[in-house]
């Protein structure tokens, strides 16, 4: 008798159950779905991730995060360059592709 596992409200062998990009089984792992297919986390975030400006890692479900300067950033992440306040929903300049306050906006050390 085969393994099964249930995903998907339906029940799958778990060879059966596999990864729309690696084709490999996802087992008991954590998957995400994309056009209606399932993707290991590493094939989704991989192909459909995306990596704050700020601190390279991924931008998971649930995260809030913002998009400035054509970057998308944690919100936690859209800090001054200097002085690292948070200029969520502040005004802000930028240099270098470098978001900054408004008190630090002509620094020339950046």
């Amino acid at each position: 008798m085969q393994e099964v596992m249930n995903a998907l409200k339906q029940t799958w062998h778990v060879a059966c159950f596999v990864c729309a990009a690696c084709h490999q089984p996802i087992r008991g792992n954590m998957f995400h779905m994309e056009d209606g297919q399932p993707y290991c986390e590493r094939d989704y975030y991989t192909l459909f991730g995306t990596n704050c400006h700020g601190c390279d890692f991924p931008i998971e479900a649930g995260d809030k995060f913002l998009e400035a300067l054509g970057f998308t950033w944690h919100d936690t992440c859209f800090v001054c360059a200097v002085c690292s306040t948070s200029l969520e929903g502040q005004p802000f300049f930028s240099k270098k592709d470098k978001p900054l306050c408004k008190k630090h906006a002509h620094s020339v050390n950046i």
